[in-house]
């Protein structure tokens, strides 16, 4: 799956394209380097999902490895609502973004 563009690539792309930049030229070194506090923050609260605690719900499923052949992409979904049938991205700070159909 190297060919493959990660989805975390693509989610710093809308939420903030510099970081692809800073995480490819620092990524060898100190986070410190390269991590504003806002990322930091958002470091923390992927605990909670990273470690399968953030929720005792048993429709709530974390940290879901995907990929699609189709698309050419991987990665990591944070939390799946099986009852809602909703995909949450953890973070402190969250613009909505549009709901958009992909059909593969």
């Amino acid at each position: 799956m190297d060919d493959y563009i990660a989805i975390a690539t693509l989610n710093d792309y809308i939420f903030c394209p510099y970081s692809i930049y800073l995480h490819n030229v620092y990524m060898d070194t100190d986070e410190g380097m390269y991590k504003a506090t806002p990322q930091i923050k958002g470091t923390l609260v992927h605990e909670g999902v990273d470690h399968k605690t953030s929720s005792t719900k048993k429709t709530d499923i974390f940290s879901i490895h995907v990929y699609s052949d189709t698309l050419g992409v991987s990665g990591k979904i944070d939390v799946y609502k099986t009852d809602k049938k909703q995909l949450i991205e953890r973070k402190n700070n969250l613009r909505r973004l549009e709901k958009k159909i992909i059909k593969l």
